[in-house]
């Protein structure tokens, strides 16, 4: 999907932005407080599954947020000194457990136009969707960041975050305001492919992504089913890629700017199936898609009216 109007809504988010979209508290840290400190391997503390979730076809990876050995990176093609990357590179490149394609960018620049953290440092700045953050123990906290720029929040306590959207779920409910957030392009309401990050109440974090094209709503129903109480849309259609111990689940139709990496975290252990695995991968499907992963998935039974001018 052209993002264009999406990163001109980023320069003018604040004269955008609804008033409700400020409601409420502008943070909600995770559940529980306190992660349990698990001695499974960084491999152990990553799953990888095909499934079905709310009649569609998805692809999942699910991290255990508990486990002290794994950490999610936001990762730059600027960082290896490029304005774009194939997913393939990234991955080859990078060596991680797994990755999925991260927040959106302007496809004629390549300027990322959401908030990305690194390390508590704020690497990329905008002032469009809400945020997901983790601390140093992969703590997780939703934070209410549409319309205010990135750089006017305090991200010293984040070890990772990445803005985007619309916000699919908030504790367990869908919420989709996507205009509220700052989102205009008209690409972004049709069917199309999907990625989308949500975080459990049991400490785990999802990763997903679905290669048909279906609707926002649909998938914000999806990331429920799956069992995720807060989850937001990431960068889909043409930037829809996963990756998942050295297979490539989801793969662009283009090149992207960004990407999140689920890796090892420094001084744990490296398994040495994960730089294996990356070595090996191709940048080419395993097999052939299924016929449940082509075409449009059918409508759901109920449709709600009083939404369908945000998902429809």
């Amino acid at each position: 999907m052209k993002l264009s109007n999406l990163f001109l809504a980023s320069l003018g988010a604040l004269s955008l932005l609804a008033p409700a979209a400020l409601a409420g508290p502008s943070l909600r840290v995770g559940a529980p407080a306190t992660p349990q400190v698990r001695k499974a391997s960084a491999l152990q503390a990553v799953r990888y599954r095909k499934m079905k979730a709310a009649g569609v076809t998805c692809h999942v990876v699910e991290v255990d947020l508990y486990n002290p050995h794994v950490q999610l990176r936001a990762f730059r093609a600027s960082d290896l000194g490029t304005r774009y990357r194939t997913f393939g590179s990234f991955v080859r490149q990078t060596k991680p457990i797994a990755a999925i394609t991260g927040t959106f960018f302007d496809t004629a620049t390549g300027t990322i136009i959401c908030n990305l953290v690194r390390d508590g440092r704020l690497v990329e700045m905008g002032s469009v969707g809400h945020t997901l953050a983790l601390d140093e123990v992969n703590r997780p906290t939703w934070m209410s960041t549409a319309g205010q720029y990135g750089g006017g929040q305090n991200w010293k306590n984040s070890e990772f975050a990445v803005s985007s959207g619309p916000s699919l779920l908030r504790n367990g409910q869908v919420c989709l305001n996507p205009r509220a957030e700052g989102f205009r392009d008209p690409g972004l309401f049709r069917h199309a492919s999907r990625a989308g990050i949500g975080t459990t109440s049991r400490g785990k974090l999802l990763l997903v992504t679905v290669n048909q094209g279906i609707t926002l709503h649909r998938f914000a129903q999806v990331m429920q089913s799956l069992g995720a109480s807060d989850a937001l849309n990431l960068d889909g259609g043409s930037s829809t890629a996963l990756y998942a111990r050295g297979r490539f689940v989801s793969r662009p139709g283009r090149r992207l700017t960004n990407v999140l990496l689920v890796t090892v975290r420094p001084g744990a252990p490296i398994p040495h199936e994960v730089e294996l695995e990356a070595l090996q991968a191709e940048e080419t499907w395993d097999d052939q898609p299924g016929e449940e992963d082509s075409g449009p998935a059918p409508e759901p039974n109920k449709i709600d009216l009083s939404t369908q001018d945000i998902w429809l």
